[in-house]
């Protein structure tokens, strides 16, 4: 008997973390399992009384109502497309910065380091008018070039230290046997490093995607219509205008909007999760 005591005494904090985890998941996992629930709802179940965690009846009219809307899917496919440029382009700046961080010694390296630490302090509201500023001199308000630079800036300093700490993890014997055996630098970066690299690769990526997709204050302020406007944009003058009542629309349009996003995750956490903690362990 008093081993059984003992031996429950003893798995109690495990089970009181586990307890802990799944209040903290539903705690924030509920409101996108509202959302979702709101949105599959009819609409004249919107303002009931009748509060139910599953609704009476499943419907998808508020999707279709969403998806019927030309402005809603023409800065859908824009995010898509600003987002997939930022994280290309994001990928191929951090790699050539943390490579050059992490593998080679001149002057001004730590400075660089130092750098990229204290602009991720700084409140990136602050860049809003300057960005705004260039951007208009340069003729780059309301482009997809103009955006993918504007997320790029704030995507490069935290994932070229992230890819950083990735490199330095690395032995750097694998290269010099590829030098070994007739390999330049450039060859040895591509055929070695890169994919040995490829879920710190994939990490940036991803970083970049997601703050780009997620983006609100700067694709408001650099774009002016729809040919360039992001969806998180379009989703605001949804609710600031006459569809301003129908939460139905608008929150199915939130919906889809979370589509991608959760796509990518789901099929390449592995890489996430791999390159995150390899990126950490060492800078």
């Amino acid at each position: 008997m008093a081993i059984r005591w003992y031996r429950l005494a003893r798995r109690l904090p495990e089970w009181g973390a586990s307890a802990l985890l799944a209040a903290l998941m539903i705690w924030i996992l509920f409101p996108y399992y509202w959302m979702l629930h709101t949105a599959l709802r009819p609409q004249t179940e919107l303002f009931t009384t009748d509060i139910r965690l599953v609704p009476k009846a499943i419907v998808l009219d508020n999707f279709a109502r969403v998806l019927r809307e030309a402005t809603f899917t023409q800065t859908f496919v824009n995010a898509l497309i600003v987002s997939a440029l930022t994280a290309a382009w994001t990928t191929l700046i951090c790699t050539l910065l943390a490579y050059s961080l992490a593998r080679y010694r001149y002057g001004g390296r730590d400075l660089v380091v130092k750098l990229l630490l204290i602009v991720q302090m700084l409140p990136g509201v602050l860049l809003v008018i300057p960005l705004f500023v260039v951007f208009a001199r340069l003729r780059l308000i309301n482009t997809f070039t103009g955006l993918t630079l504007a997320f790029s800036t704030f995507a490069v300093p935290f994932a070229g230290l992230m890819l950083r700490g990735f490199f330095s993890s690395m032995p750097v014997e694998l290269e010099e046997a590829g030098m070994t055996d007739g390999c330049t630098k450039l060859q040895t970066l591509w055929f070695v490093t890169l994919p040995l690299s490829l879920p710190g690769i994939v990490a940036v990526a991803l970083f970049g995607f997601v703050l780009a997709w997620n983006d609100f204050l700067f694709a408001l302020v650099l774009t002016r219509d729809t040919s360039a406007m992001t969806v998180a944009v379009q989703l605001y003058n949804y609710a600031t205008s006459q569809f301003a009542t129908d939460w139905s629309l608008i929150i199915a349009g939130a919906c889809l909007m979370t589509v991608p996003v959760v796509l990518l995750f789901m099929f390449l956490q592995g890489y996430l999760v791999e390159g995150l903690t390899a990126g950490g362990l060492k800078g």
